[in-house]
């Protein structure tokens, strides 16, 4: 009769471990906060490891070695942040943004990158403001659109032209210089954080890769 009865409790443990078919899901939330599941945890350290692997080997900066239009090689900088986006697109959990950028700049430390640990701080603060830009397009309920993507990249990707030139005390150079670097910064960022993240996450989800939400 005890055996019965079980059996019975394994198999309502087993039916409530289920939803229509699909894998229980595992992961931690606070209250009140939007729950982080394992396949985000694997998607942020999988994109981050990603991103920190091309961002770290590939010279994309040469491609954009303009003179004298010092600061050109802003133009392909939002390829350092599109990783926030799709790991965005793929979750809707904006804190997989900062912990993707997070994985991200402990690989580039890890690779030797001539900025040492403070690469880890710019991806955080990288990560950071592309959350704090993906927060308010959803507030404008533009969290979806192309226009949304577009400014929250440029968002996430902008103050990093400002904070890497500051640092390096290029000072002497002319303020038009100072200006287009920080054009080119904000176009990138939304053309290669922004909309190009979104198009790639739109394939991905096309191409089959699960979500979280």
């Amino acid at each position: 009769m005890s055996t019965n009865g079980e059996n019975n409790d394994l198999k309502e443990l087993k039916d409530s471990d289920t939803l229509n078919g699909t894998y229980k899901k595992t992961g931690y939330s606070s209250k009140g906060t939007k729950r982080l599941l394992t396949l985000d945890l694997i998607y942020s350290a999988i994109i981050g490891v990603l991103g920190g692997v091309i961002s770290s080997l590939i010279p994309f900066s040469l491609l954009m070695k303009w003179y004298p239009f010092v600061g050109g090689t802003q133009l392909v900088s939002g390829h350092h942040v599109i990783w926030g986006s799709i790991i965005y697109g793929l979750t809707k959990n904006k804190k997989n943004i900062v912990l993707t950028m997070l994985s991200k700049g402990i690989l580039e430390f890890l690779f030797g990158d001539p900025w040492g640990l403070l690469i880890i701080f710019v991806n955080v603060m990288e990560g950071v403001l592309l959350l704090l830009g993906f927060y308010i397009m959803e507030k404008l309920g533009e969290g979806k659109s192309k226009l949304g993507w577009g400014i929250a990249g440029a968002f996430g990707n902008f103050f990093q032209a400002p904070f890497f030139w500051i640092i390096q005390d290029r000072w002497y150079l002319h303020w038009s210089l100072w200006a287009l670097a920080f054009i080119f910064a904000l176009i990138s960022g939304v053309l290669i954080t922004g909309l190009l993240g979104r198009t790639i996450k739109d394939g991905l989800i096309k191409a089959g890769v699960p979500t979280t939400f």
